[in-house]
Order: structure tokens, then C-alpha cells, then sequence
């Protein structure tokens, strides 16, 4: 599918992000007393018939079963790297706007034939008539569809209602449609067709929602197409996140985090509190959590900004709960609703699923045309690499790509395969040693990177976007992603084969903190600004900069 990450189905955290086979998280209770277990991978209990309940503390265990605190031992608590959760959680949104694509193709389809039936056999002459009858109808029923929040698939819903939602959005399509058809009554006007036409049109919609409910419920059975959270604080707010969303089952609810971990319980209504903030910043699978939700209760001041400038270094998406934090300090915030619950976003999500889906048609369509029409031209390359050099055609490095997720790029080999630096510790800088003859035209030109097109085309990176990084890579002595704090806000999208940095001269190896800082601004600036016209602008004006660029050698 096209809008999940290329991930294994269930994932294993822990050391490496070792792949382990689809097992539920485990569950402790507080004390000896267990608390209701969770009943899907991530999500919370059902504790609808228990709205009051409480967590069970050791003391209150102890005082109740009529035995000493000493005598009762707690049971350990949950490590974070027994946390199993989806890695393959897909995107709701670019899924949601594909569907009212689908949905817009079949009806339109169905209306427009139904409606030019009926008009054949008539003694109206021209071909508008029903084309525009035809159009008009399918407009209102999309937009019904729009407005009832048809595409909106709640884990939580029946069937049934789901189906209501359908048929009264299309009911109201059909009744609007006919009674301005009334009013107006053309000259071309069919009743019989317009009335059949809006009786397909609907039948064609409740055949293509049961299909969605079918295979989006069975992906929410397996805790995908689920946002996948962890909490700041084991508090009072997040004792009412996980009973709101034990009901409402809208968020996968991994783990909490907590500064006060010695007195903080083994877990609340089932899931795990595992560790201080420190364990969760050097966690390996934050980059597969989807929001961090932050339930601490209201603190100084300083320290709640401190928090703040924090978390934002993170690529993740980040709420709190509106009720404890009214105001942030230099903090652009959103207000949201996350399982019924007040939120208030300091970080969002940079694009919506429109532009997800058609981010990723742009890259399918150009990357595969460029892979089958160039295909003579990436031959010769291959051929003179190996004519020059002993060693392999391809280079393959660990990159950082979208939520700070590893993969593996593809690029011409360029450097002696003695030399070869797939740690990035040393960039390659002008008059290198290392590169070869053929490398060097080729890196002058980015002929080196044309393989990419292969990491467009599988997901992992997009045409436009910043410039993935190697894991590990170095700036001087330092790491370049410990030079400037805003590093992993350019990790929020795909990254590129082409990028804003690129067309304003942030091209090349980054020798200081300076440069580094200058391309991090690029990249953000490119975020700000992302679009299907300015990635367009951005593709069309890469080639004169790599043909002008004299100054940025690689």
C-alpha cells in the first residue's frame, strides 16, 4: 500500500530495533493487583462499566488483603525494550483522500452513463445536456459525502453507523439534485434518469464503503491506521486520556514516560510506565511514534519553556492536554481534539493528506519515467565506472530519512573501494584523493545521484525534499545533528533528491556549524513552504544551479 512505511508489520523495540513476531505488550499491575489488560496490540482496556476507576496502590493492597507491605512484593516493571508495537501504522490521512479519489472516479462513472442512457432515445439534440446534468449530480453527491465525514473511519463505529452516515449524505445529494432539476426543468430534463442515476450512484457508494469498513477495520484490529502515542507524566490527565480513548479506541497508547519514576505506578489501566524523559530522548523507536502527548500537570514557569524547547528538537508531533498548559512561551500553537480530549499542538503535522497523495503520484510518475527513458544513460554510467575502477557499480549508505528512519540509499560509486567512507566520519571536500576519474565528473554533475530515483520510486524519499544525511555523519569532530537544535524539524518530511538548500547554494559537504545552520533554515524554509508549484519550481530550476554550481564541489 502506498501511504504505509516499508516497515515488518510488527516491531520489536528494543536493541538494533530487533523484528519480533506480533505479540501484545506486556501487562503488570500495580502491586499484586492486576488491572484490566489491553484487547488489541497498543490500544487501551475497556473500562466503560468502570468510569471511576482507580489505580490500586501497594499500601492499599496490602491494608486490604489483611498482609504487610513488606510481605507483598511488586511485580517488575515493564522494560522498554519489551514494548511491542505496529511499526506499520500508514497515513489515515493520505489514506482518506485516496478514497474520496475512488469514490469520485465511480461515481462520476456511474452518473454520467446512467444519465446519457436516459437522454438516448430523446428527440433532444446535443451532448452538453446530460453532461452537465451528469456532473452536477456527482459534485453534490462528493460533497454530501464531504460533509457527513463519510471518509472518516472511527475504530470504534459499527458498521451500521457507518452506513448511515453514507445513506444520509446521499440521500441529501439526490433530493437537492432532483428538486433544483424541478425548479429549473429543462428542456433535456429526464426525471426517470436523473432518479436512476442518483439510486446508482448510492448503491455504488455503499458497495465502496463496505469494502473500506471491511479492509480499514481489519487494519485497526491490528493496531494500524492508528496513531501510535506515548505520554509525558503519569497523571491525572493521563488516567483520563486512556479511559476517553478505552471508549473511543482512536490512539494506540504505547507507554508513559515519567521524571518521577520511583514514585510513579508500574503502569495505569494497563499501559506501562517505563522510564524517565532522558530514556525516552535516547529511545531507538521514537522515530516511529507518531505524537507525543504531554499530560504534566502545571509547573513553573521556566521549566515548562525549558520543556518545551525540549521536545520541539524532536521530529515527532507534539500535544498537551489544553488544560494544563494555557499558555507557551514563543511557541506557535494549534488547538485540536485528540480521543474527545482538549489538545494543544506546538508541533503539526507539515502536510495534509491531499498533498501527501499528491506528493507521492509526482514521484511514481516522474521517478519511474526517468528510470525507463534514462535507462540508456544510467548504462553508460555503469559501464565507465567499472571501465575506470575496480569494485561495485552502486554505493549503499545508512541515511536518515523521514522521522528520522534509517534506510539505505543508492548512489554511483564515486570513491576507490579502499576508501570508501559508509560511516560519513570524513565528508568528501574539493581535490579529494579518494575520488575517482569518472567520480569526479560525476559527483561535479549529481550523476551520481540518479540512483536515487530508485529510493523515490520504493517510498523512502521524494523528488523534492532536504538532503538526507548519512547516519553518523560528522561536521569537524562533532556530529552535525548536535550543531544546531532545530535539526530534526527537517526531518519531518521525505527527504529529496533535489531540495530548497540545493538551488540556494547549500550544496556540497557542510565544513562548520555555520553551514550546517544555514541549511537546517533551507530545509525548514522548504517545509513552510512545500507544494505541488514550488516543487515544481524547485525540480525545473535544479539543473541550471548544477550546471552554474563552480563553487560547491563534492
Amino acid at each position: 500500500m502506498m501511504f504505509t512505511e516499508n516497515f515488518p508489520s510488527w516491531h520489536r523495540v528494543g536493541q538494533n530495533n530487533v523484528v519480533g513476531k506480533m505479540v501484545q505488550m506486556n501487562k503488570s499491575g500495580v502491586g499484586p493487583t492486576k488491572l484490566p489488560t489491553m484487547p488489541m496490540p497498543g490500544a487501551t482496556a475497556n473500562m466503560s462499566n468502570m468510569p471511576n476507576m482507580q489505580i490500586e496502590t501497594l499500601e492499599a493492597f496490602a491494608k486490604r488483603t489483611g498482609q504487610t507491605s513488606q510481605t507483598v512484593k511488586p511485580k517488575p516493571r515493564v522494560k522498554l525494550s519489551d514494548i511491542r508495537f505496529p511499526a506499520q501504522t500508514g497515513n489515515m490521512s493520505a489514506l482518506r483522500f485516496s478514497l474520496r479519489v475512488i469514490d469520485a472516479l465511480f461515481v462520476t462513472a456511474v452518473i454520467l452513463i446512467s444519465v446519457w442512457s436516459g437522454y438516448i432515445g430523446t428527440n433532444n439534440n446535443g451532448a452538453l445536456a446530460p453532461l452537465a446534468a451528469g456532473l452536477s449530480g456527482a459534485l453534490g453527491f462528493l460533497a454530501a459525502m464531504y460533509l457527513v465525514k463519510a471518509h472518516h473511519f472511527s475504530p470504534a463505529e459499527s458498521y451500521s453507523g457507518h452506513m448511515k452516515r453514507v445513506l444520509l449524505g446521499a440521500a441529501a445529494a439526490l433530493g437537492v439534485w432532483l428538486s433544483t432539476a424541478l425548479i429549473f426543468k429543462p428542456v433535456t430534463f429526464i426525471p426517470d434518469a436523473l432518479a436512476i442515476s442518483g439510486l446508482m450512484a448510492t448503491a455504488t457508494l455503499l458497495v465502496l464503503h463496505s469494502v473500506y469498513y471491511v479492509l480499514i477495520k481489519r487494519q485497526h484490529e491490528r493496531g494500524q491506521l492508528i496513531p501510535t502515542i506515548i505520554m509525558l507524566g503519569a497523571t491525572e490527565a493521563a488516567r483520563r486520556l486512556i479511559e476517553e480513548n478505552a471508549r473511543t479506541r482512536e490512539l494506540n497508547i504505547l507507554a508513559i514516560f515519567d521524571e518521577r519514576l520511583s514514585r510513579a505506578p508500574h503502569n495505569i489501566h494497563g499501559v506501562p510506565v517505563v522510564g524517565k524523559i532522558e530514556d525516552m530522548l535516547n529511545w531507538d523507536a521514537l522515530p516511529y511514534v507518531d505524537r507525543i502527548i504531554v499530560t504534566l500537570p502545571d509547573i513553573a514557569s521556566e521549566r515548562k519553556n525549558a520543556f518545551v524547547r525540549q521536545v520541539r528538537k524532536l521530529p515527532n508531533r507534539i500535544a498537551f492536554v489544553v488544560d494544563e498548559f494555557e499558555h507557551l512561551d514563543h511557541v506557535q500553537q494549534r488547538l485540536t481534539q485528540i480521543a474527545e480530549i482538549g489538545m494543544r499542538e506546538i508541533t503539526g503535522q507539515p502536510f495534509s493528506g491531499r498533498q501527501i497523495f499528491t506528493k507521492r503520484m509526482v514521484d511514481i510518475v516522474i521517478s519511474g519515467s526517468a528510470l525507463l527513458f534514462g535507462a540508456p544513460v544510467l548504462a553508460l554510467i555503469a559501464l565507465a565506472i567499472k571501465l575506470d575502477s575496480s569494485g561495485p557499480v552502486l554505493f549503499k549508505q545508512k541515511r536518515q530519512g523521514f522521522n528520522n528512519r534509517v534506510f539505505e540509499v543508492f548512489k554511483f560509486r564515486s570513491l576507490k573501494i579502499e576508501d570508501e567512507d559508509k560511516d560519513a566520519k570524513s565528508q568528501v571536500v574539493a581535490g579529494d584523493n579518494r575520488v575517482t576519474r569518472v567520480g569526479r565528473f560525476i559527483r561535479k554533475t549529481s550523476l551520481d545521484e540518479l540512483p536515487q530515483l530508485l529510493n523515490v520510486l520504493k517510498g523512502d524519499m521524494s523528488l523534492v525534499g532536504p538532503r538526507p544525511h548519512a547516519v553518523g555523519m560528522h561536521t569537524g569532530n562533532v556530529e552535525t545533528y548536535k550543531l544546531v537544535d532545530e535539526y530534526a524539524h527537517r526531518l519531518k518530511v521525505k527527504p529529496g533528491l533535489t531540495g530548497w538548500a540545493q538551488i540556494n547554494g547549500s550544496r556540497g559537504p557542510l565544513h562548520d556549524a555555520k553551514s550546517v545552520a544555514r541549511r537546517v533554515q533551507l530545509d525548514i524554509e522548504y517545509i513552510e513552504r512545500s507544494g505541488f508549484f514550488f516543487d515544481l519550481m524547485v525540480m525545473v530550476k535544479t539543473l541550471p544551479c548544477l550546471l552554474g554550481d563552480s563553487e560547491n564541489d563534492r
